[in-house]
């Protein structure tokens, strides 16, 4: 009879085990990037760390000033067997894909960070008239 109180032990430890579920790796969503996003920054960094098959190790999400967007792209930890990918993008839940690759480890940005106005296509030929008259 003693066994029967262990076999329902056993059983129900074994209900209980079936609920709780293991932490699975999730991409942020929309409602994630919005809880986390001050609106006085600028900036969203991505950090992905991953196994060189690709399985993920670490995602890294936050809101950074201009100038930790810096240096984005991909790196490789050899001793370690890991690729690193960080990522920047102006605006806010702009980070949500996950960098993977060079071509995703970009900054993107919606304005260009350079003050400087570009130069319109008129005042380049002016210019290029005007050095080879200088030239002749």
């Amino acid at each position: 009879m003693a066994s029967q109180p262990r076999l329902a032990h056993v059983l129900l430890l074994g209900l209980v085990a079936g609920w709780l579920r293991a932490a699975q790796p999730r991409d942020f969503t929309v409602k994630d990037i919005v809880y986390l996003h001050p609106s006085s920054t600028r900036y969203c960094f991505s950090q992905h760390m991953m196994r060189v098959t690709g399985e993920s190790v670490s995602v890294t999400k936050r809101c950074v000033p201009l100038e930790d967007c810096l240096s984005t792209g991909c790196t490789y930890v050899k001793h370690e067997e890991y690729k690193i990918c960080t990522s920047c993008c102006e605006g806010t839940i702009c980070n949500l894909p996950l960098p993977r690759n060079a071509s995703d480890a970009v900054f993107t940005t919606l304005s260009p960070l350079s003050s400087t106005p570009e130069l319109s296509g008129r005042a380049v030929l002016m210019a290029a008239c005007l050095l080879l008259g200088f030239l002749v």
